[in-house]
């Protein structure tokens, strides 16, 4: 399997624009963006469903806005961000390079911010924040999502745990899986929308509103 992965990413890699060296900052840094593989499925995902508005919850360093931004000039993204150092990093980012115009940062932790986006519509969501708020980001800033929109869940397996708590042996993570195993049978009984699991990379949920 990763000899797979590695081959598929070196080919992914031709078409790599300058976005992608962020990577390895993040890397050296600690910083959480979307695995490579699970960011290529949402952009197929962008190119098919052809989205203007999105709306991200956990922005980061803008990694994974500015990736989906550069699909089409015509795309909008408003992305929500807790954390004052990403902010700022982010900011830096949208500047270095020119996603100014098509990146909106919303300074604060999302659960707090809605009166900043509630009257707006959105065509997708990508929820790639806190992990034990998921479920509450996506009740929050669904009923802005327009009908067949499209809401993303990253991490909904987080490193293999959730398949497999048993191996856990840290209370504060074992109480976060058990909230990522609430959410996925949540959101797979969820009947306002259609949900499938992708197992790649750190899990993906795609759930589409309405029929």
């Amino acid at each position: 399997m990763e000899k797979n992965q590695t081959y598929l990413l070196n080919l992914l890699n031709h078409n790599s624009i300058n976005i992608e060296n962020l990577r390895t900052f993040a890397e050296k840094n600690s910083v959480p963006i979307v695995d490579r593989m699970t960011l290529e499925m949402i952009k197929q995902i962008i190119r098919i469903h052809k989205p203007t508005k999105i709306l991200e919850i956990g922005t980061a360093i803008g990694y994974s806005s500015m990736q989906f931004a550069s699909i089409d000039p015509q795309i909008q993204v408003t992305t929500i961000e807790r954390n004052e150092r990403m902010q700022q990093q982010a900011i830096q980012n949208f500047e270095h390079y020119n996603f100014q115009k098509q990146i909106h940062l919303i300074k604060g932790d999302a659960l707090e911010q809605f009166a900043a986006v509630e009257n707006q519509s959105f065509d997708m969501i990508f929820i790639d924040a806190a992990k034990a708020q998921t479920q509450k980001f996506f009740e929050l800033y669904t009923p802005l999502l327009k009908n067949h929109g499209v809401v993303i869940t990253d991490n909904i397996l987080y490193h293999d745990f959730v398949a497999d708590i048993d191996v856990v042996r840290n209370r504060n993570v074992r109480q976060m899986v058990k909230k990522i195993q609430k959410y996925n049978e949540w959101l797979i009984n969820n009947e306002a929308f259609t949900t499938n699991f992708l197992n790649i990379d750190d899990g993906l949920a795609i759930s589409i509103k309405g029929e």
